[in-house]
C-alpha cells in the first residue's frame, strides 16, 4: 500500500460532473506523474487529495488510514503540501516571510527568519536573498520559490499541480534537480501535467482523461501519448500574401523597425522574460522613449496603468511578472482605417478604434469553441460576443501565448492563428519561448 492513494474518489460542481472513480496512489520515494489535458480533472483531484476542495464521493487514504481533508492546513499537518496553479504567494511580503507564514516560526526577528530560511534555501541550492520582497522576482524565480514554500514543511507527499507549463529552460531542469532530491529523501511527489515530455519521466504514469484514471506502463513512449491526446506534436502557420499594414521605423526606440503585412503572424522573439516585460513596457510608452515610441499595445498600457503611477512603471512590471502566472495574454485591436499605415512619431489614440483589455489565451480560445474542457462554461452570450470581436479586429497582440497551454489547446491556438492569416488579419506573438517560433510565419529577433 501507498502512503497516500484515493478510492473511488468523485467530485461534482451543480450538475457537471468533473471526475467519478478516480484511483491513483502515490508510493513514497517515488515520482508519480498524472497526465491528461486541462479540463479533465486534474487540478480539481490536486485539490481534493491536499484539503482545498471536499469530494463528494469516495475517500482518501493516507499512511493506510482514510482522513478527512477539511482545510489546507489539516493536509500540511498530515504531510501534505502542494503547489497549485493559482498564485500563492504575497508580493509585498519577503522571501523569508512567504517561506515561513502560517508557520510556528514566524516571528518578529527578521534576522532569526532569514537566517532560518538562508540555511533552508542553500539545502535546495537556490540563492535567493531571504530579505527581498517576492514583487522582484521573475516568474520563472517564483515558481522555484512556491516549490521552496511548499517544502519548508518537509512533507510526507509533495504535489505539483501543472508547475511544467510554466517554466522552460534552466528552471525546468533546477526544479527537477530538486524533485529528485526530495525523492531521494523518501518524498512521494505527484506531478500533474499535460506536457508528453514530462509525462515519461516518472516512477510510474498515470492519464487522465474525462472518463476517469488508468495506469500506463512505464515503457510508453512520448508518440504514444501524443497519439492519446489525439494531436500531432508538428504544428504551423503558412504565411498569406497580403497588403503591407504596419511599417515604423526605429519601433519605440528599440532599434528595430516593424513591417508587417496582412496574413502575417509576426513573432518578436526575445531571449527571456524581463526582456519581454521590457519590449512590451516600450511598446506601451511606460518608459520615457523618443517621440517615434508607439503605443501599439494600449490595452497592455490601460492593463499597467491600473497598478503603478504613471510616472514610474517597476510596480505594474511586478504585477505583470508575479500575478499572471498561468496563462499567456492577447489583446484583440480594430483599426480605424484598413489602410496602411507608416509612422514615424507616436500613434495618436484615434487610430485604435476599441479599447479591450488583455486577457488570457485561454479565454480568447474558450470564447472561440477553440478550448476543449472549457468552452461549455461559457455562456451563449459570452460566445457571440468572442466571434463577433474576432471577427471585427484585424490585429492581434500574443505576449508569451504557450504558457498554461496543453497541447490540444496548442493546436488550436495555431488552427487561430492560421484563420488570421487567412482572413487577411495580423498578428504579433511576444515571447521568449523557442516553441512560440513554430507559431509564427515570420520571425525578428529582440534580444538585450
Amino acid at each position: 500500500m501507498g502512503i497516500l492513494e484515493t478510492k473511488g474518489l468523485g467530485k461534482n460542481f451543480g450538475e457537471n460532473n468533473v471526475f467519478r472513480n478516480a484511483d491513483i496512489e502515490l508510493e513514497s520515494g517515488l515520482l508519480t506523474v498524472l497526465g491528461g489535458i486541462n479540463g479533465s480533472g486534474k487540478s480539481i483531484l490536486v485539490k481534493t487529495i491536499s484539503g482545498d476542495i471536499l469530494p463528494d464521493s469516495g475517500k482518501v487514504i493516507f499512511e493506510g488510514s482514510p482522513v478527512d481533508l477539511t482545510s489546507i492546513a489539516e493536509a500540511r499537518r498530515l504531510g501534505i503540501s502542494a503547489i497549485y496553479q493559482e498564485y500563492m504567494l504575497v508580493p509585498d511580503l519577503t522571501v523569508a516571510e512567504n517561506i515561513l507564514l502560517g508557520s510556528d516560526k514566524f516571528t518578529i526577528s527578521r534576522r532569526k527568519m532569514n537566517d532560518q530560511v538562508s540555511r533552508f534555501l542553500e539545502q535546495l541550492g537556490l540563492e535567493f536573498d531571504p530579505s527581498s520582497k517576492v514583487s522582484s522576482f521573475s516568474s520563472d524565480d517564483q515558481v522555484l520559490l512556491e516549490f521552496a514554500v511548499a517544502a519548508f514543511s518537509r512533507p510526507k507527499v509533495l504535489i505539483l499541480d501543472d508547475l511544467f507549463s510554466f517554466v522552460r529552460g534552466a528552471t525546468r531542469v533546477k526544479l527537477l534537480e530538486m524533485i529528485d532530491s526530495f525523492k531521494k529523501g523518501g518524498v512521494a511527489v505527484l506531478v500533474t501535467t499535460s506536457d508528453p515530455e514530462v509525462m515519461v519521466l516518472g516512477d510510474r504514469l498515470f492519464f487522465m482523461d474525462y472518463s476517469g484514471i488508468k495506469p500506463l506502463p512505464l515503457q510508453t513512449k512520448e508518440s504514444d501519448i501524443w497519439k492519446m491526446l489525439g494531436v500531432s506534436p508538428e504544428y504551423s502557420v503558412a504565411p498569406v500574401g497580403g497588403e503591407p499594414l504596419i511599417d515604423i521605423e526605429n519601433l519605440a526606440d528599440t532599434g528595430l523597425d516593424l513591417r508587417l503585412k496582412r496574413g502575417e503572424v509576426l513573432c518578436i522573439s526575445c531571449d527571456n522574460g524581463v526582456s519581454v516585460r521590457e519590449f512590451t513596457r516600450a511598446l506601451t510608452r511606460q518608459d520615457p522613449f523618443s517621440e517615434n515610441s508607439v503605443a501599439m499595445l494600449r490595452e497592455a498600457k490601460n492593463f499597467f496603468e491600473r497598478f503603478s503611477s504613471r510616472g514610474h512603471s517597476s510596480e505594474a512590471e511586478k504585477y505583470f511578472s508575479s500575478n499572471v502566472k498561468n496563462t499567456g495574454l492577447v489583446s484583440q485591436i480594430m483599426l480605424k482605417k484598413s489602410r496602411k499605415f507608416t509612422s514615424n512619431r507616436s500613434l495618436k489614440k484615434s487610430f485604435i478604434l476599441n479599447k479591450e483589455s488583455l486577457v488570457s489565451v485561454k479565454s480568447f480560445l474558450a470564447g472561440l469553441g477553440r478550448a476543449p474542457g472549457f468552452s461549455g462554461l461559457m455562456r451563449d452570450d459570452d460566445t457571440k460576443l468572442s466571434h463577433l470581436r474576432f471577427d471585427a479586429c484585424d490585429l492581434f497582440i500574443f505576449i508569451r501565448p504557450l504558457i498554461g497551454l496543453d497541447p490540444v489547446s496548442t493546436r488550436a491556438l495555431a488552427e487561430v492563428l492560421q484563420e488570421i492569416a487567412d482572413r487577411s488579419k495580423a498578428a504579433v506573438v511576444i515571447s521568449d519561448e523557442i516553441m512560440s517560433r513554430k507559431l509564427c510565419t515570420r520571425i525578428m529577433n529582440k534580444c538585450n
